[in-house]
């Protein structure tokens, strides 16, 4: 793979003022220089707009009314030019030497890969919580690997790297939980377009953590939407494949510890939860579920 091929990053912008300016600072000194970022304000009331236009010089400003987040990915992909493209929150910080890694390691697999890393957990002030080691899958074939997706797997989209003709295919859509967005394109791609995913087992982004982000809302919504997407995206399968799909998850089901469905009813909580004890069921979720899936 040449080191030049361009990477376009992708930043949803709504009321982000808090942390935005970290979080594009983060990008412009990425030490893989060959970057596009188009930044895409969603009708912000705050200063997001003001603070985008700050760095005119450094990255490209697409401005909307409000229309939520699909519709501000889907501006922002429209104008995408690299081969390579990430979606990334504006809470968030990537290390300095997190694009110039995944695009190396790249170069080592097919182009139909989607790359993903650990990650750390920061809270809002910035303050490391914990590493994130996401369980690495990297030996499965296609087919093991998404039974994990389909029995619930998460991937974290602000790690990822992405085949930028992903996108001129059917996989992102406006569902009515902007939550399972990347769940639902993360299993799309691989269950029809036979995408393999990746894990770079080393943190490349600080996650943060605070009250106010969309993941905090309506978690227990947001749970059971993902579960419908699964049960509607294995309908649309031939019946023989479904049936070895859903074998196969029963059989997974089976290797799970007690324990991991005690922690996910806790989740369905979160959402009466007051916003010092959903941070913390959140982590706890993070660290014991997710791991061990």
């Amino acid at each position: 793979m040449s080191s030049k091929e361009l990477v376009s990053i992708i930043i949803p912008v709504y009321n982000s003022e808090r942390y935005l300016n970290e979080c594009l600072n983060s990008l412009f000194d990425q030490t893989y220089q060959n970057i596009e970022i188009i930044a895409v304000d969603d009708g912000s009331t705050d200063t997001s707009l003001e603070i985008l236009k700050n760095y005119s010089d450094k990255l490209k400003i697409l401005s909307q009314e409000n229309n939520g987040l699909y519709s501000a990915l889907k501006l922002g992909i429209s104008k995408v030019q690299g081969k390579w493209c990430r979606w990334f929150s504006p809470d968030d910080v990537l290390y300095p030497h997190a694009i110039e890694i995944q695009v190396n390691e790249a170069g080592k697999y097919p182009d139909n890969t989607i790359f993903y890393s650990n990650w750390d957990i920061i809270d809002e002030n910035g303050k490391l919580l914990r590493e994130f080691h996401e369980s690495n899958y990297n030996e499965l074939s296609k087919f093991e690997y998404n039974i994990r997706l389909l029995y619930g797997q998460q991937i974290n989209v602000n790690t990822t790297l992405i085949p930028s003709i992903l996108f001129q295919k059917p996989g992102i859509r406006n569902l009515d939980d902007p939550v399972a967005i990347d769940y639902d394109f993360f299993l799309n791609s691989a269950i029809f377009h036979d995408v393999k995913f990746h894990l770079i087992p080393q943190p490349l982004v600080k996650y943060r953590i605070h009250a106010d982000q969309l993941s905090h809302k309506n978690i227990s919504k947001t749970l059971d939407f993902i579960s419908e997407i699964k049960d509607e995206l294995l309908m649309k399968l031939d019946e023989s494949l479904r049936s070895k799909y859903n074998f196969g998850i029963e059989e997974y089901k089976k290797t799970q510890p007690t324990k991991n469905k005690t922690l996910e009813f806790g989740m369905k909580l979160l959402s009466s939860a007051p916003s010092w004890a959903s941070d913390r069921i959140l982590t706890l979720y993070l660290n014991k579920i997710r791991h061990n899936r």
